[in-house]
């Protein structure tokens, strides 16, 4: 099954499930949305599994920098509402600019920007290798499955670094790059990126370069005043 045949699978699968994404007994949306979407891709194993038995689908240990890899496309489950949602992985960019998963997890913005300069680039444009958004609308069930690289805008936060309105991605779904042209987005993302970077450093400079020794206050000696003597008396019951 080639790429092509895989994301059809994948979308086909899709319009399968039907799940009710409110019927959870926990307040916390961050659970509620770890088991709803455990949920909807134990769903889709079941039903790419019924098309095809053959094809392969990983899923890894939590927190990972994907949900899911089908036929090695690796893939990113969103749940939405269709609201902007953040959508950066230092790991995942990595692996779309170059093709390689890189052992390392945890970096700093230097290192992982020497790791995309040092590995070398794809010469042409290899689908496979990119991330995937899977999103799914919680509203109408409606699906969209795309790269990163197909995404119509990217939206800079220097909280957040790089997030996506899935409400606009939606309405532009038939968005795509020609594939002649996958150098010009990459280099669209990394700007985007660098852009929220720049933004996030110069929202602390302010207290990155304040003298805080200078900004404590001065020690004030207290005089505390003496005690003055008790005049107070215990009284005695009569005899």
């Amino acid at each position: 099954m080639n790429y092509n045949e895989t994301i059809d699978a994948i979308r086909q699968a899709c319009n399968t499930i039907n799940l009710c994404y409110t019927d959870t007994n926990c307040d916390d949306g961050r659970i509620t949305s770890a088991v709803k979407e455990k949920e909807y891709l134990d769903a889709l194993d079941i039903e790419l599994k019924k098309k095809d038995p053959s094809i392969i689908i990983e899923r890894p240990k939590e927190r990972w920098w994907y949900d899911v890899r089908i036929n090695n496309i690796p893939i990113n489950l969103k749940l939405t509402t269709g609201c902007t949602d953040n959508a950066f992985n230092k790991v995942a960019i990595i692996y779309t600019l170059t093709g390689t998963e890189t052992s390392k997890k945890n970096m700093n913005y230097d290192v992982w920007y020497s790791a995309i300069k040092s590995a070398p680039r794809k010469q042409v444009r290899d689908h496979a290798t990119e991330y995937h958004y899977l999103v799914v609308n919680k509203n109408d069930g409606q699906i969209l499955l795309k790269s990163i690289l197909d995404i119509h805008t990217y939206k800079t936060n220097p909280c957040n670094i790089l997030q996506i309105n899935w409400t606009s991605e939606f309405k532009n779904r038939e968005f795509a790059i020609l594939d002649q042209n996958f150098r010009e987005k990459e280099g669209e993302l990394l700007k985007a990126i660098q852009k929220s970077i720049i933004q996030s450093i110069r929202s602390m400079t302010l207290f990155a370069n304040a003298n805080l020794d200078d900004e404590c206050e001065e020690e004030v000696d207290v005089i505390v005043p003496p005690m003055e003597p008790s005049h107070s008396t215990i009284a005695s019951d009569p005899l």
